[in-house]
């Protein structure tokens, strides 16, 4: 059963932002693209096991969760968490493209251009993750094995070199895999798992680097301007009578301005003032910024001159 099912995260929402409205020639430009394009990959990766968990039926009762940061001796980010009666798993989901060679502590891959890059080794991430994991669980007095494997979404991967210990699944195991764990008598009643699953979703802390200009040491005056069409992308569409006009495709949107409200308290500031909004969104004079801050997803402080406006959905 799905607990905490599949959703994109807020941090690839302002990576895409600030990705979309850096410039090119900014000197953090590749830097930022590197991290958004990262996310990109591991996105449709997650997804895609999500899918697969959402087909899978075992004879027991167990609840999967997506994307959970959970506190222990410190913030730990976990894929996707299983938990049963029986045991907890662990999937963490790598989207890499290439021939794939671990050693003790990396992760390299070679490009069909002989290109090759490294990365930290995911099994100690991951070794790392199950004793959080297993510190957390004490603290409740929960006593399961504690399982984790390293999953690859697609098969076009070639894993030259595979870990020594530790499970390595394509999409396509997943199901084979779970049903081969060796069960045997129960650890955990389902009173007990129920209010692990419940303690679990109370606990999560959901990643929080925001603003991502003050997160990257960015500074936002450097950042491109106006509001993105949301049909094309383009940046730049001009305020007309109750409309918002695109200039490139040629059309109308009466709401184009919200997403970029939301890229705005993502990437740039926690609060925003009048003059802030004229200035972000490209606006003619104080009075449309005005109409456009009277928004449900803004919350009103201070008065006058001293009125600053900050994101509900951040709160």
């Amino acid at each position: 059963m799905i607990a905490k099912k599949y959703s994109v995260s807020l941090y690839f929402d302002a990576l895409r932002a600030l990705h979309k409205r850096l410039p090119k020639n900014h000197s953090k430009f590749f830097m930022i693209q590197n991290e958004y394009r990262q996310k990109v990959a591991g996105e449709l990766g997650e997804e895609a096991v999500m899918q697969v968990m959402g087909q899978v039926k075992l004879p027991y009762k167990f609840y999967v969760f997506h994307n959970l940061s959970l506190y222990s001796e410190s913030l730990f980010q976990m894929d996707v968490l299983i938990i049963s009666p029986y045991y907890a798993l662990i999937f963490e989901e790598k989207n890499i493209k290439g021939e794939i060679t671990f050693t003790e502590q990396q992760l390299t891959r070679k490009l069909d251009t002989n290109e090759s890059h490294s990365f930290d080794n995911p099994v100690i991430q991951l070794e790392e993750y199950e004793y959080q994991l297993n510190l957390l669980f004490q603290t409740r007095g929960i006593s399961i094995p504690i399982y984790s494997a390293l999953v690859f979404a697609f098969a076009s991967r070639y894993i030259k070199t595979p870990p020594t210990h530790k499970t390595v699944l394509f999409r396509k195991g997943i199901k084979p895999f779970l049903r081969n764990i060796k069960t045997g008598t129960p650890l955990l009643t389902e009173e007990q798992l129920n209010t692990l699953k419940n303690d679990i979703l109370h606990a999560n802390e959901d990643f929080n680097p925001f603003p991502l200009c003050e997160h990257f040491q960015i500074q936002p005056e450097s950042l491109i301007k106006g509001v993105e069409c949301v049909q094309c992308g383009f940046i730049g569409m001009k305020k007309v009578k109750h409309n918002w006009f695109c200039p490139r495709c040629k059309i109308y949107h009466k709401r184009a301005h919200e997403q970029s409200l939301k890229d705005y308290f993502l990437i740039c500031k926690s609060t925003m003032s009048n003059m802030e909004c004229q200035q972000f969104l490209q606006l003619n004079n104080k009075h449309e910024a005005t109409r456009i801050l009277k928004n449900e997803m803004l919350l009103k402080t201070g008065r006058s001159r001293n009125t600053k406006y900050s994101a509900i959905f951040l709160k």
